[in-house]
């Protein structure tokens, strides 16, 4: 017999797995992307202080702005994941 509850549960979990796997790609290419501006900042590549100064602010905002989008999603996720447990469970 076709379950509907588990069946949407499984793509629930499908879709916030998905979420999450983007999540850490998209960490992963930011830390990259750091460690190679950083890595030209050290070497003298990245022209004059004022330039160093706002690529530096530019990285640290960009990294906190991630980190916010994250948390925002994830408590969006938990609170989805609470609200279609109840409703799966109230369906039974």
């Amino acid at each position: 017999m076709f379950d509907q509850a588990r069946m949407a549960q499984e793509v629930f979990n499908l879709s916030k797995n998905y979420w999450m796997t983007t999540m850490e790609m998209m960490t992963n290419f930011q830390d990259q992307n750091e460690k190679m501006w950083n890595n030209l900042m050290e070497q003298g590549l990245v022209g004059q202080q004022e330039g160093r100064k706002m690529l530096q602010e530019w990285l640290t905002k960009a990294k906190q702005a991630r980190e916010q989008f994250n948390r925002t999603m994830e408590d969006n996720w938990k609170k989805a994941e609470t609200t279609f447990g109840s409703t799966s469970k109230a369906g039974k």
